[in-house]
Parts: C-alpha cells; sequence; structure tokens
C-alpha cells in the first residue's frame, strides 16, 4: 500500500508517496504566487492552488499505480468562498492581508477578550478568519450574501477530491469561530458576530474517512476510482506528526516560509498564563492533546527575499541556501537586522514596525548583511523559546523540519542562540510523512499515532551549541524595543 501525502502551502502544493515502512518514494511540487493587486492585500486564487493541487497529483500518478490512501494538510485562516453553483467568489485573504486590522476593537466592543480566547484558543490578531469575514461584511457584503459554502483551503481540496464536506478540529481552530474545548463551531461567537456558522463544513476528528476519489478526478490524475481520501489536519499539525511529537513535552521547529515552534502539551497543562502570554492552544491529532504555537511569520520568505531582492547583485551570495551558506560572512560585526517583514504578527499583535538593518558602514559586505538576517531570525527564535518556557511547560526534545534547514550556517547558529540541541530528520519534509502516518492509522495499520510515528520518524544529524550570543542577543533586545516604540 503506498499513502500520498499533500501539502498545500502559501507558496506552492508539495505531493509526496510513502509506503509502509515509511519511506518516501517519490515527490512532486507545484508553486503558485501571492496576488497583491493593492498594497495591503495579499491573496491566494483558489482556482490556481486547485490546479497546482491537480497538476502534483498528477505526476505522483503517473509514478505510482499503487496509491491507495489520499491525505491533506493546508494553511489555516485564508477562507475559499463558493456560490451555490460552486464558483468562487473572491480570492482566499491569507494570514499577511492587512484587511481586518480595524475588526479588532469591534471585537472587543462584543465579546470579551479573555472569554473569546479561553473559547477559540487564539488572541485578538487580526491574521484569523473572524477578522476578514466581518473586514467582508463592512466592505464587500455581498461576498457574504451570496455565499453557500464556507471553507479553508483543506477543507475546500478535499470537497474538490470527493464531494464531502469535512474540517478537521486543528485547521478549524484558525478560524476564532471554534470551541477549541468542546470541538465545535462556537454558537455564541456565530451568534454574536451573525456568523452564518452553517456554510462551514462539518467538524471531523483528523483520520476521519472522506471517501473515495471522485471519479472524473481519479480518471484525470491517473489515479485508481479505489483511492481513498481521509481527513488530515492544519499543516503545523501534520509535520509535527512527521517529525515524531505524539507526547507531552515534545517541540517541533517548522523551519519554512514561516517558522512555527510547536510544542505538545496535555489539556491540563492549559492555563490563566496562556491568555496573559497570548500563547495559542489548538487541537492537536489527538484529542485531549494540544499544539501550542509560538513564532515568526516572515522567516524563509525573509531569506529568499534577501537573495533575491540583494544578495544577487553581489558574487558572494547565491540563489539557494547551500549556496548562501558559502557566501556567509563569518562574523556580522555590529549590524543587526530585524525580520519584521510583514506589519501582521503571529505573536505581538501591537508591534507594528518593519523590517530593518540597523548597524551599516560603507565598508559593510552583503555577506555580513546576510549573516545579521540570519542572526535576527535565530534571535526572534530564542525570544519564541523564552514565551514557552515563561510557562513553565515541559520540553523533552527539539526537532527541526522545513525548507530552512538545508542551511547548516541557520541551523548551527539556531543551536548556538537557544543554548540547545537541534536534531534533523532524515526525511526533507515532515508535513507529508505525518499524512502518510494518518493514512496509516486510517489504514488500520496501528492503533496509535504514536505506534506509526516511531516507525515512521528517522532524525540524522543533531547541532549542538559552540558559539556564544548571549551579549549580542541583549543588544538585539533593547534595539528591536526602541524601534517598536518608534512604530506605535
Amino acid at each position: 500500500m503506498v499513502y500520498a501525502g499533500l501539502d498545500v502551502g502559501t507558496s506552492g502544493c508539495k505531493g509526496g508517496l510513502v509506503n509502509e515502512k515509511g519511506d518516501v518514494l517519490a515527490s512532486a511540487y507545484r508553486g503558485y504566487s501571492f496576488e497583491m493587486p493593492r498594497p495591503g492585500y495579499v491573496e491566494l486564487n483558489p482556482e490556481t492552488v486547485w490546479q497546482a493541487v491537480r497538476e502534483t497529483l498528477k505526476e505522483l500518478g503517473t509514478k505510482c499505480r499503487d496509491i491507495g490512501w489520499i491525505s491533506v494538510s493546508s494553511i489555516g485562516e485564508a477562507l475559499v468562498i463558493l456560490d451555490e453553483k460552486d464558483d468562487v467568489l473572491m480570492n482566499g485573504m491569507t494570514y499577511l492581508d492587512s484587511r481586518g486590522d480595524d475588526t479588532l476593537s469591534d471585537i472587543c466592543s462584543r465579546f470579551d477578550e479573555e472569554e473569546l480566547f479561553f473559547r477559540t484558543g487564539v488572541p485578538l490578531n487580526p491574521m484569523y478568519s473572524l477578522n476578514k469575514i466581518l473586514w467582508l461584511k463592512e466592505h464587500r457584503p455581498s461576498v457574504i450574501d451570496n455565499s453557500s459554502k464556507i471553507f479553508l483551503f483543506g477543507d475546500y481540496i478535499g470537497y474538490m477530491l470527493t464531494g464531502e464536506r469535512m474540517i478537521d478540529p486543528s485547521s478549524a481552530s484558525r478560524t476564532m469561530l471554534f470551541d477549541a474545548i468542546d470541538l465545535k463551531w462556537s454558537k455564541e461567537v456565530g451568534e454574536r458576530f451573525q456568523i452564518p456558522l452553517d456554510r462551514f463544513s462539518e467538524v471531523r476528528p483528523t483520520g476521519t474517512s472522506m471517501g473515495k476519489i471522485r471519479k472524473s478526478i481519479a480518471s484525470e490524475l491517473n489515479l485508481s476510482g479505489d483511492v481513498k481520501v481521509v481527513l488530515g489536519c492544519h499543516d503545523q499539525c501534520s509535520a509535527m506528526l512527521g517529525a515524531g511529537a505524539a507526547a507531552a513535552g515534545d517541540i517541533i521547529a517548522g523551519e519554512g516560509s514561516t517558522e512555527s515552534i510547536n510544542l505538545v502539551v496535555d489539556k491540563e497543562n492549559i492555563t490563566g498564563d496562556f491568555y496573559k502570554k497570548k500563547v495559542i492552544f489548538e487541537p492537536y491529532v489527538e484529542k485531549g492533546k494540544y499544539l501550542v504555537p509560538v513564532g515568526q511569520l516572515s522567516h524563509g520568505s525573509s531569506i529568499r527575499w534577501f537573495i533575491r531582492e540583494i544578495g544577487h547583485q553581489s558574487d558572494e551570495l547565491g540563489k539557494s541556501y547551500e549556496e548562501a551558506d558559502e557566501g556567509c560572512a563569518p562574523d556580522s560585526g555590529e549590524l543587526y537586522f530585524l525580520p519584521y517583514m510583514s506589519k501582521v504578527k503571529s505573536q505581538d499583535a501591537g508591534n507594528k514596525a518593519l523590517g530593518v538593518f540597523i548597524g551599516l558602514e560603507m565598508a559593510t559586505k552583503y555577506s555580513q548583511m546576510y549573516r545579521a538576517l540570519l542572526e535576527g531570525l535565530c534571535f526572534e527564535t530564542k525570544k519564541s523559546f523564552e514565551r514557552l518556557e515563561s510557562l513553565k511547560l515541559p520540553i523533552h526534545k527539539i526537532t527541526a523540519t522545513g525548507g530552512c534547514t538545508k542551511s547548516k550556517v541557520l541551523m548551527q547558529m539556531k543551536a548556538d542562540v537557544l543554548g540547545k540541541d537541534i536534531s534533523l530528520l532524515q526525511s526533507a519534509d515532515a508535513g507529508i510523512s505525518g499524512l502518510a502516518i494518518v493514512c496509516a492509522k486510517a489504514d488500520g495499520k496501528y492503533g496509535t499515532y504514536r505506534e506509526a510515528a516511531q516507525d515512521f520518524v528517522r532524525t540524522g544529524i543533531t547541532y549542538r551549541p559552540d558559539r556564544v550570543y548571549a551579549e549580542k542577543y541583549e543588544r538585539y533586545c533593547e534595539i528591536s524595543e526602541v524601534i517598536k516604540r518608534l512604530y506605535e
């Protein structure tokens, strides 16, 4: 039996085939780009994404005819809104889209902030689906009025593949419309904001069978009509599972376009301090366990921006992480970089500061700027860990996964700044492995996700601290606070 995982992200759709032993047999990828028709608008076109999904699956289908199960993970927050004929009414507003910034005061006027937090598991932040819907009701009411179905990208793809409408708790929790404790759409939130919750998909547990793939889609994509689709999860959850995080205290650093430091906790660990620290708790793949994510939205995207827009002007840096490592300076001197490349922040909604280099001199080289950029990213990672440690949550091991782990310089620097060992996975894509684990359990091969993870997950190199960054980190924190105040 071969399991197919589809990870629908912000910049592309990744697909992989995994056998019953956890071996990755093949992979495929189709990229796409944000559409930014106006300043502050950062959108994904649902039809473009669906086309990329079909092309990815079709390539996988040509590489293997034994695919038996498919599971999908995706980004959260961004909505796909269809009318009664299933036509897309507008592009999805991503978490980087600034529309919804002005809805926070409206939300606070209708719902006690602390009560809303402990009901939904997320703090006030303009990135969530509720904010985007409130913006639409104010500025484009016809979109909501004419809507028949409201999806996130994960359940939208599931619907296109099977005709069934299901969403898992981890994905639903990214809307600020979901009761993260009772694991159902929140009637109270929906009524308070007059949101038609009946237009959202039915909430079912990760691993629920969605039935067989539509015959017309199977024929188009070189797949058997007997292929089963199983309900996946939010992309951070699949990456956690694929990295072997199944017990409380396991922590995974998702090093992709965004960085998400994800810790597994038991339900009883969620306390009032979560609200004080504005720390999210998201339902995990097993009932009673939660994923606690902290991190930064501009991570790998900052690196790609620098290489594409600045580094290409010099022979010092190449176009890939590996090439950039070769050209990275051994020391950045007094140069600092604040990686605030978006006005939307996942952890500190009040921080409106934007990215900046500080300490430039006439002799500054691109290679030093690149090192300062990596240091800035690592310093923000340390802030994320300090937030978790302040909650006195258990942390047993750190495993890193994602595209940025290809940079040896970045990963060694991250271990140095954190003062902690960081292990990498042998498989470059934990998200695909996690979806294969979901399929394997649904296929009856394992009784628990933890059992499956023990067979599927293999770790590789471990980076250990060998340099001290305490003084420079302290200075970075001082500078970042000053810059934040300038933008208030």
